[in-house]
């Protein structure tokens, strides 16, 4: 039962659920609920990774129970997203949280053009 706009997790917000932080806990939680759809884009997954080096088990644990959905890089997101200012996993974030419909959820929403619309956590 989805009450709200998707949330598209980006690498920053990944990394503080990694970490254990309450308020993108929070967030994170109301997915496992299904009151919210969690949306994972690939590159946000493999940047996060690439700072935290979790292995596949630990994201299973974050991503599985979740009523959410992982977002691979497909070869439209790629040519489309290429256009957007930014790093490569935000680019990739914008692009998912377009298509569909959501709110980006984030550590750092400067990273964002204008008007697009972004949950900053603490």
């Amino acid at each position: 039962m989805i009450l709200t706009k998707p949330w598209v997790f980006d690498h920053t917000a990944l990394v503080a659920l990694f970490q254990a932080q309450d308020d993108v806990y929070r967030i994170w939680e109301t997915t496992e609920r299904e009151l919210v759809l969690g949306v994972f884009p690939a590159s946000a997954v493999a940047e996060a990774n690439h700072v935290i080096g979790a292995t596949y088990e630990a994201w299973s644990a974050i991503l599985g129970p979740a009523d959410g959905a992982f977002v691979p890089l497909d070869g439209v997101a790629a040519a489309e997203s290429s256009r957007f200012p930014g790093g490569f996993a935000a680019r990739h974030v914008v692009h998912t949280a377009r298509a569909v419909g959501g709110v980006i959820v984030t550590r750092a929403p400067w990273q964002y053009p204008p008007q697009t619309p972004t949950q900053k956590v603490a």
